[in-house]
């Protein structure tokens, strides 16, 4: 047999496929290399970032106590101008008080002490009663401008009394008298240097405390106040649980008791119209109306009035604090004593009081509808003014801190004051 030819079409049986090497197109290469280029570049551009970013944090992190703090502290300047408009009617432009009636508060022996914290709680709750300052003694009230004052505007005027009329360099911020507010906020006034001497370590010897019970004399004006009766509507439904007043219905608290008496007594005979309050007059008692007046007279109360007249403030600040003689109208604080609190018996404290009703009255005195002022004196000044006038003073009046209630004492020299409903008018 003989053997055929391998076919060389045909591969041999041990074959093993296989592909001829070939070279890497340039083209690829350079893809390749551009590839790892930008790798590269991308590793270092994030690494700087990182570094970068990293570095930034660090520097915020440094800087970010100093911005707080900065943000804290209070400006002193605005605080040296909140003094001026608060203030410095009683205690005097440099803080230098008035002998007998008003205590110091450059140079003040309590506010060294006490530093800002102990200005703060003072400005917020107010004080009364008696109180020694550098020795001399002083009584009276002042009130409480918690109601009125943000903590923020607290903060810059208890740090200007204490570091720009005083050598503490300590201020307070802001958060510190939100704190305070906490626990203080709606704690009645503080009771003279008795008062202070629980918040100031080693504060010099103080009066001791004469605080008296604040209130209603008894259960039937207790009743009248909360509950009304038959023929008498009950008081806090138009005038507020506090008597701090609503829109026209006028804040009551801390009004001298012979005037609210006096007003009662003059809704009574018609001489003062209203005929909701004559109503509510016609119902009491003498002995109601000089419970009521006394009720009143010895609450203490926030302010619950806001500026809501669209009224110029500058101007309402100039009528108050100087008059305008170009008109003929004096100074409101001529008559109603510093600050628009009030001069017992006859003039009452007009700060704090509801713009709506203070407008209002303005307009009655203009108009003749109202004319139970002393002497007439108010008729002439609302005839003085005009509407835009009415609006300004009444606004600026709701921006300032609400009078002091009277004590116990004061009231008790006032009380033979106190019309009868056959008394004259005052």
């Amino acid at each position: 047999m003989t053997d055929k030819k391998p076919d060389p079409r045909r591969p041999d049986e041990t074959f093993e496929p296989f592909e001829a090497t070939r070279r890497i197109p340039w083209p690829v290469y350079s893809i390749a290399i551009a590839l790892a280029i930008w790798g590269v570049i991308m590793l270092v551009q994030t690494s700087t970032a990182v570094q970068v970013a990293d570095k930034a944090q660090t520097e915020a992190a440094k800087q970010e106590p100093t911005k707080l703090a900065q943000a804290a502290a209070p400006d002193l300047d605005a605080g040296k101008t909140l003094f001026a408009d608060n203030c410095a009617t009683c205690h005097g432009d440099a803080g230098e008080g008035v002998t007998g009636a008003f205590p110091p508060l450059h140079g003040s022996d309590i506010v060294k002490l006490g530093g800002a914290k102990a200005v703060t709680q003072i400005v917020m709750r107010g004080i009364g009663g008696k109180l020694n300052v550098n020795g001399e003694s002083y009584e009276g009230e002042m009130p409480a401008f918690g109601s009125v004052l943000s903590d923020t505007e607290i903060s810059e005027v208890a740090s200007y009394v204490a570091t720009g009329l005083n050598d503490d360099a300590k201020t307070i911020s802001a958060p510190e008298v939100a704190d305070i507010r906490k626990v203080a906020g709606d704690m009645d006034p503080l009771d003279g240097g008795a008062g202070l001497a629980g918040l100031i370590n080693n504060l010099p010897a103080q009066p001791e405390s004469a605080a008296a019970e604040k209130g209603p004399g008894s259960e039937r004006v207790a009743q009248l106040v909360s509950q009304g009766s038959d023929t008498v509507w009950a008081c806090a439904s138009c005038h507020g649980d506090k008597g701090e007043g609503t829109e026209t219905v006028p804040r009551l608290a801390g009004l001298p008791a012979p005037y609210l008496a006096k007003q009662l007594h003059d809704f009574q005979k018609g001489t003062r119209p209203n005929d909701s309050m004559a109503y509510v007059a016609k119902g009491l008692s003498d002995q109601e109306i000089v419970e009521l007046a006394n009720y009143y007279a010895t609450m203490t109360s926030p302010s619950g009035a806001k500026p809501s007249l669209d009224g110029d403030l500058k101007r309402g600040a100039q009528l108050a604090k100087e008059g305008d003689w170009s008109i003929g109208v004096p100074a409101c604080f001529t008559c109603h004593g510093p600050s628009g609190v009030g001069v017992a018996p006859n003039f009452p404290g007009i700060a704090a009081q509801q713009p709506a009703y203070v407008a209002h009255q303005l307009a009655m005195w203009a108009g003749g509808a109202r004319h139970n002022s002393p002497l007439g004196l108010m008729a002439g000044i609302g005839k003085a003014l005009n509407d835009a006038d009415r609006r300004a003073v009444a606004d600026y009046l709701a921006s300032l801190a609400p009078m002091p209630a009277m004590d116990k004492t004061e009231l008790a020299a006032m009380e033979s004051n106190i019309p009868v409903r056959e008394g004259v008018d005052q």
